[in-house]
């Protein structure tokens, strides 16, 4: 077992912070909302096209690497036997997918139902109540590449991973940059496959905990170098739109994302405010996307389509939504405790 220092350990707490920022903001970014009733789409000025595409589709894209990264690195620093993680496992991660999976599909069946909200939740899918029994298994993600809760795809192949984990691990064990080259080979590959994404990073985060590399990797190279290959390789990315350009954005962004909770952890006062969140950061995770789609389709109906609202909306509805959930998180642990601890396994 390898014990997190206390920095560490903040350092994990606000890079997930990071990251759900980030993730938060790639959901923001859309160029067309499904009604039951059509397709409304948003034809958006070059500039405000481009904002959006530089920090949703580029920037953004680290999010969901960083938790898979962070998720390796604190499984393989555990010493724990594959009867142990497995059991952990069903209740931090399982017992929660089914959980806010059903919680959104019984939301969705309800809103479906009703004449004043079934054109905002209809969509272009088939309504729930409609729904084949192979398009219920779909719903909960099998044998579709996402669940109803979109994000929740993450949880589902986290759990694939993990029951592969002991062979990930002596893999890293036997030669780490074997395995580092493996995890890398996975994510330049032009090859999809289930799960792909999960196994990359569960490769390299083996590879990194052997290294004892960990958060901190970075913190030896200055944040002003590191910033300016980031935002220079972003340019180029985004006028470049390669998959080796894509690929070489993707870990410079990880790179600088982590060597930021640096910066972060080095300021007290920010410190406390992103260990703080992070407390949340599940609950900002299962109720964002769905709520986001939702008040995004009421205001492309309620607001002018104009570039003015569509820059304002996507600015600063993702902190909306980010300070709703963390109100309904707040509301729901004073509120149903148990509920609470169950539904984020006990997070």
């Amino acid at each position: 077992m390898i014990q997190l220092t206390k920095e560490e350990s903040d350092r994990i707490r606000i890079a997930k912070c990071i990251a759900i920022i980030l993730v938060v903001f790639l959901h923001a970014y859309t160029m067309e909302v499904n009604f039951a009733d059509g397709s409304q789409a948003a034809i958006l000025p070059a500039w405000l096209e481009l904002l959006e595409t530089g920090v949703s589709q580029k920037m953004a894209r680290c999010g969901v690497p960083i938790f898979f990264l962070l998720s390796a690195v604190l499984l393989f620093c555990a010493d724990r036997t594959y009867k142990e993680v497995i059991r952990k496992k069903i209740r931090t991660l399982f017992v929660p997918y089914l959980i806010w999976n059903t919680f959104w599909i019984a939301v969705f069946l309800i809103l479906q139902s009703l004449p004043f909200t079934a054109a905002y939740f209809s969509g272009s899918n088939t309504p729930i109540l409609q729904s084949s029994v192979y398009e219920w298994f779909g719903l909960y993600g099998i044998g579709r590449e996402y669940p109803h809760c979109y994000p929740l795809w993450f949880m589902r192949d986290l759990m694939v991973a993990v029951l592969f984990f002991p062979l990930i691990g002596k893999a890293a064990d036997k030669s780490p940059g074997a395995a580092m080259c493996i995890g890398i080979g996975l994510i330049v590959s032009p090859f999809s496959f289930f799960c792909k994404t999960a196994f990359a990073w569960f490769f390299i985060g083996a590879a990194v905990v052997k290294k004892k590399g960990f958060v901190t990797v970075f913190d030896k190279y200055s944040m002003i170098k590191i910033g300016v290959l980031y935002f220079g390789s972003g340019v180029i990315v985004l006028f470049l739109d390669h998959p080796v350009s894509n690929d070489v954005f993707l870990f410079v962004g990880m790179m600088f994302w982590l060597r930021l909770s640096k910066e972060i952890y080095d300021r007290r006062k920010l410190r406390r405010i992103f260990v703080k969140l992070s407390e949340w950061v599940f609950i900002i995770y299962v109720l964002h996307e769905l709520t986001l789609s939702s008040v995004r389709k009421i205001c492309f109906r309620m607001f002018p389509a104009a570039p003015l609202f569509w820059l304002l909306e996507y600015l600063f509805l993702p902190v909306v939504v980010i300070t709703g959930c963390v109100v309904a998180g707040m509301v729901l642990k004073k509120c149903m405790p148990e509920f609470y601890r169950v539904s984020t396994g006990e997070r």
